[in-house]
């Protein structure tokens, strides 16, 4: 157990080295300019982490500054959440900065703690933190400052991976091995359960280390990654107001009948929470029964017609995206987590993928053009002057960006199964992507597109992009759709699809249509080969940034 923290020196010092002092230093630092604001805070911080200090001075000076270090981070994490990847440079940049600031911020909170576990010894090892903890446990005041010390040292490790998520990524092993070692030392100094007060990130009600540590592991199953910037912020919230409901278990429980699936974590492994156990001395199981009530007695209430909001789930939250995520949750972080429709297999092969709206409603065309059935006087006078000026190819680049195949990319696909796949391709080799775009695809020993959601998006490493996509069932036909409402005319035709009934697998007929269209009980006009034919939506399948899969009557 080492946090390999490199040593400090007084050659080069801070512009404060008392809190005081660090006081002063803010009301010069342009906190509204979050660019401005991360480099000086940047700066101080990495000068602070090499200076030699006191332990209780630097953790007075780190309270200070993580209150302003908090509000520029949220400033500059708006750059870059829930944009397609690859980032554009300018966000890259503010997402590359944000990491920074929290990895020197955890830095200098885990100098703190590390003193608090080496104590007199300089030792940071399992005999070191046991005579620690005999010392601390004789001193309330000692209780506390450890309790608090550990508590914030995993704060900051939680929202560092919000982040990260945010910015279309995923903590690394070295992440998960330090905050099972902060967790651990935490444990043998008896302090994980403690109630500590956390102004910054919870308000007057209390928190502990515990419940810090269970925030990043029901981030982690929730799969906050695949959700939009605005449902993920939700989540997130939820994870930090209820992980105190999470207790802590060294044996998995007995009577399992009345009970939450408990998560399973190896704090001796360099990875997160899972639900299947293994065979370790680290062995932990997070229990989530208590957190089961609250989120089934929400679900409840919201059917009865109460709002988010006088459930304490949030001013910005509605409805039904509440109880969807609230569903979600309690899948993954209460019930053993989501089991897959399909089993996936092992993959090699590359794969055609094409990605958007419009762009797939070209290519499932056959390249023509999307022209409304209908047109006004005006459009079609548009169009001929169009025609007579730039000749066919310039409709055919306004609908699809060009003629040729360009927007058509090359993946290579990792794994499949009959609802979907996993792909990667270079991280520069293709167009700005994300999660919720409509895709088809068509592998090597297919001679048809399948249509399909982008289910997510991910970096890994420093040049690959990873992707998840979910499958339609059938032969996607390309339509023209539009609204009819009692006593409007006019509604503009525009792009969709229609999926066809497979009894073979019980699958329903389906529309696609673009994202808003979708009311129950709402009548859509479809033209088929020229043929108008009358729908009456009635559910929503699927979902996503773009379209609406529905069910729908004839």
């Amino acid at each position: 157990m080492n946090f390999e923290l490199p040593p400090t020196g007084t050659e080069k010092s801070p512009t404060f080295v008392d809190a005081s002092a660090c006081k002063e230093w803010l009301d010069t630092v342009p906190l509204a300019n979050a660019v401005q604001a991360q480099s000086a805070l940047l700066n101080q911080l990495h000068l602070l982490h090499r200076f030699t200090l006191a332990p209780t001075e630097r953790f007075a000076i780190l309270e200070i500054l993580r209150h302003p270090v908090c509000n520029v981070q949220e400033d500059a994490g708006k750059k870059f959440a829930g944009k397609p990847l690859p980032l554009a440079p300018h966000e890259q940049a503010a997402l590359d900065s944000t990491l920074s600031v929290w990895h020197a911020l955890a830095l200098g909170y885990l100098r703190c703690f590390d003193a608090l576990c080496c104590g007199d010894t300089g030792a940071f090892s399992a005999p070191a933190l046991a005579a620690q903890h005999a010392q601390i446990a004789s001193h309330p005041e000692l209780v506390g400052r450890a309790a608090k010390l550990a508590q914030r040292t995993l704060s900051v490790f939680a929202d560092w991976q919000v982040d990260l998520c945010r910015g279309e990524q995923l903590p690394d092993a070295a992440y998960w091995k330090t905050l099972h070692q902060i967790f651990a030392a935490a444990e043998t100094l008896g302090v994980v359960a403690r109630a500590v007060t956390d102004h910054v990130r919870h308000g007057a009600a209390q928190t502990s280390a515990l419940a810090t540590y269970a925030e990043c592991h029901l981030i982690s199953t929730a799969n906050v990654y695949e959700l939009p910037a605005r449902h993920l912020a939700w989540v997130v919230r939820w994870a930090k107001r209820w992980g105190p409901k999470i207790a802590l278990l060294k044996a998995p429980p007995e009577d399992i009948r009345n009970r939450a699936v408990p998560l399973w974590v190896d704090i001796d492994s360099d990875g997160p929470a899972f639900y299947m156990p293994q065979a370790s001395s680290g062995s932990r199981w997070l229990e989530t029964t208590e957190l089961r009530k609250s989120l089934i007695a929400r679900i409840t209430l919201l059917a009865q017609g109460r709002e988010p909001a006088e459930l304490q789930l949030g001013d910005d939250v509605t409805q039904p995206a509440a109880t969807q995520l609230l569903q979600r949750v309690l899948q993954r972080w209460c019930k053993g987590g989501a089991p897959r429709r399909h089993e996936r297999h092992a993959a090699n092969d590359e794969c055609a993928f094409i990605a958007g709206f419009e762009a797939v409603h070209f290519c499932l065309s056959g390249r023509q053009v999307f022209r409304a059935p209908t047109r006004t006087e005006a459009a079609l006078r548009r169009e001929r002057e169009e025609f007579e000026t730039f000749g066919e190819r310039s409709h055919q680049a306004t609908a699809a960006g060009s003629d040729d195949d360009s927007h058509v990319e090359r993946w290579h696909v990792v794994d499949e199964s009959a609802g979907g796949m996993r792909l990667t391709r270079s991280l520069k080799d293709g167009a700005r992507i994300g999660a919720g775009m409509l895709i088809a695809i068509k592998t090597s020993d297919s001679q048809r597109y399948a249509l399909g959601n982008l289910r997510w998006v991910l970096r890994e490493g420093e040049n690959s992009l990873a992707a998840g996509v979910q499958l339609f069932p059938g032969e996607a036909r390309p339509v023209a759709v539009r609204v009819v409402e009692p006593g409007a005319s006019g509604n503009p035709w525009r792009q969709g699809f229609l999926l066809p009934e497979i009894a073979a697998i019980n699958e329903s007929a389906s529309v696609v249509v673009p994202a808003g269209t979708y009311r129950i009980e709402r009548n859509i006009e479809v033209m088929v080969d020229e043929k108008p034919r009358m729908l009456k939506l009635f559910r929503v399948l699927d979902r996503g940034g773009e379209f609406e899969r529905c069910n729908f009557y004839d």
